[in-house]
């Protein structure tokens, strides 16, 4: 089996990707997803990243969700890892993703965790189904593995979620394995570090906690617009209603999302 890194990155981004490959190994490689915005003039391609084992390919346009769509569709691993270009892998780590799924035939997605000293994220200590509601477990693009077959032409991103998205400027993630679960693919967590991200994850880098709670009023809609949607996006405003934010200027942007994805979900 192999494992390819699916590494997404955004203009000027380039550099710090060609920091993310590894000493080559094998059965591991490489596919950057190098999207460009209207009106950037590309940089000169980093020599780290001329290499057999990694693959640059180019999309114009902007959307975080609409990046990792062009590095799905033009995967060719037996497993793919979803990557950032500001994150160190652990070369001895990294080599067991592909193990979870050699041993697990019916395994579709897994994932992991990461570790950071400077940004330090609580996990489960236990492997669980996401299927299973874990409370204060929050999923990270950056932590999924996918079998490709299980996934590709079949699950994408919603692109109107995600950094530079119209509106949603978060919560990609959560919808991307809202979708997995609801199309019946298996998907395990597993507590297990495959990677160190020492820099504030992108939401939080170039988001703002109006992007935040618009996504997860959007999401909440999603997840449970056949019954208690409307309590908990009010619950969820009352939980993270904090200085400066207070709780009806939370709830303001909860509904917010809410109201968009609900016009806009079937387009």
């Amino acid at each position: 089996m192999t494992l390819e890194i699916l590494i997404c990155t955004f203009n000027d981004g380039i550099k710090r990707a060609a920091q993310v490959p590894f000493e080559p190994t094998h059965n591991i490689s490489y596919l950057v997803s190098w999207q460009q915005g209207e009106g950037y003039e590309p940089c000169q391609l980093p020599d780290e990243l001329k290499r057999d084992d990694v693959k640059v390919i180019q999309v114009k346009g902007r959307g975080l969700s609409v990046n990792r769509n062009h590095a799905l569709e033009n995967a060719t691993g037996d497993i793919c890892l979803i990557a950032d270009d500001d994150i160190t892998y652990l070369p001895n780590h990294v080599v067991h993703v592909v193990e979870y799924f050699e041993s697990r035939p019916t395994l579709d997605v897994a994932s992991f965790k990461y570790a950071s000293h400077a940004n330090p994220k609580s996990y489960p200590s236990y492997s669980f189904d996401l299927r299973q509601k874990v409370k204060g477990y929050h999923l990270s693009s950056i932590e999924i593995a996918f079998r490709r077959t299980s996934v590709q032409g079949k699950l994408r991103f919603n692109e109107l979620f995600g950094i530079n998205a119209p509106v949603l400027g978060a919560g990609e993630e959560s919808v991307f394995a809202l979708d997995a679960v609801n199309m019946g693919l298996n998907w395990f967590f597993f507590p297990y570090v495959i990677a160190r991200h020492e820099h504030p994850t992108t939401s939080v880098r170039d988001g703002d906690a109006s992007a935040y709670l618009m996504s997860n009023g959007a999401y909440i809609y999603l997840a449970y617009k056949d019954g208690t949607a409307l309590p908990r996006c009010v619950l969820f405003a009352w939980r993270t209603s904090h200085n400066p934010i207070k709780f009806f200027k939370a709830l303001k942007a909860v509904f917010k999302g809410y109201a968009y994805i609900k016009e806009h979900a079937s387009v």
